[in-house]
């Protein structure tokens, strides 16, 4: 879950998408790419936890007896075995922690251990029991999570959707939204999606798609990552039926504490574009991009969590031709794992389509779920 820095408040010179002709809309083919993250949640949404044996003690003497399930964002996400969901504690209130499982531990330098968990009791610190032993005072402690037996047990994701009606025109809107992640020792994985579809009368059904994927390999114990990105773009709007972008890039931890993530990505990326049915054809269908990213996330122990993802593509092919991608999301959380999320979105791209527009601006209201 995973404010915005004023790097990224942009200008939008929003215009609106010409007519469309009535008719059946065709649905976009990367709608198709939602349903295996929706099968991946049932089993795992299913999945029951190990053993709950994990001990946490409180600076103020409370003890639970739960499964520890993650240390993010100042949060210790713990599950007993009297409730249904998990339960938030503030790390800086917990005393120590103690448990028999596996778990990989990040510090604020990017280092990334993994073994047992136990404390000292002279000096409270966090021990770490692998192939080394470690220790790390609490407030050096930044991430914790569960190091299942396999991959499927160390997936952790969220799911989301809202809806809306207007009567006098018959307009339908829904938003649907996902996310898949898992880390081990030296991996990082993330699969992420929002899509929101429109109907109304005398125009045709419009859909808007965004999917992005990576996966990153520590780079020798240090807050440097390499690996690739593979995201996606669908839009009626804008008359993208698919446009597709594999990269290999470097990721650096710029800031990694509990109250809040920045991270920055560069790298070199293949774009292939199809547009929609019907669009003027560009003569634009593969490119070579640079890929540029910051990717931000502040925490607020009130349950309050803000999320932003800039992606800017200037194309090395294409001189002149600069896309970029702007994601903001504003969570609440207000029930267990149950929260609240206030979407927005900006696709720009300063060669569209001809008679496309340049930006194409949205955003959304949603109830979801998150598990680990």
């Amino acid at each position: 879950m995973p404010g915005v820095p004023a790097l990224l408040c942009l200008s939008a010179r929003t215009r609106l998408p010409p007519p469309v002709p009535t008719g059946p809309a065709r649905p976009a083919p990367i709608v198709c790419i939602l349903t295996p993250l929706l099968l991946l949640m049932t089993p795992l949404a299913r999945a029951s936890g190990r053993p709950k044996t994990d001990v946490v003690i409180m600076k103020n003497g409370d003890r639970f007896t739960c499964e520890i399930k993650s240390l993010e964002k100042g949060q210790l996400n713990i599950k007993p075995d009297y409730t249904n969901s998990t339960i938030a504690l503030d790390w800086e209130k917990v005393d120590h922690v103690e448990s028999k499982q596996g778990f990989v531990v990040s510090d604020p330098h990017g280092n990334i251990y993994s073994g047992k968990i136990q404390h000292d009791p002279k000096t409270k610190d966090l021990t770490i029991i692998g192939s080394d032993t470690t220790r790390l005072p609490n407030v050096e402690v930044v991430q914790v999570e569960e190091l299942g037996e396999d991959f499927w047990k160390r997936m952790r994701g969220n799911i989301d959707f809202g809806t809306s009606f207007a009567q006098s025109n018959s307009q339908k809107i829904l938003s649907l939204q996902g996310g898949l992640g898992y880390q081990s020792e030296k991996y990082i994985v993330s699969l992420n999606s929002n899509s929101q579809f429109t109907s109304q009368q005398q125009v045709n059904d419009t859909n808007e798609t965004n999917i992005k994927t990576s996966l990153y390999k520590e780079l020798r114990r240090s807050n440097w990552y390499y690996g690739g990105i593979a995201n996606f773009i669908s839009s009626t709007a804008q008359q993208i039926a698919l446009r597709s972008t594999y990269g290999a890039t470097l990721n650096k931890r710029l800031m990694f504490t509990n109250r809040s993530n920045l991270n920055a990505v560069g790298g070199l990326a293949f774009t292939t574009e199809r547009d929609s049915e019907g669009a003027e054809n560009s003569a634009r269908n593969n490119a070579i991009d640079s890929a540029l990213a910051i990717n931000y996330s502040t925490f607020r122990f009130e349950s309050i969590t803000f999320d932003t993802a800039f992606w800017l593509y200037p194309s090395i092919t294409s001189p002149g031709r600069v896309r970029f991608t702007l994601n903001q999301d504003v969570y609440y959380k207000f029930l267990g794992d149950f929260y609240i999320r206030m979407s927005f979105y900006d696709n720009y791209d300063n060669q569209p389509v001809v008679g496309a527009p340049s930006n194409n601006v949205g955003g959304s209201t949603t109830v979801g779920w998150s598990f680990h």
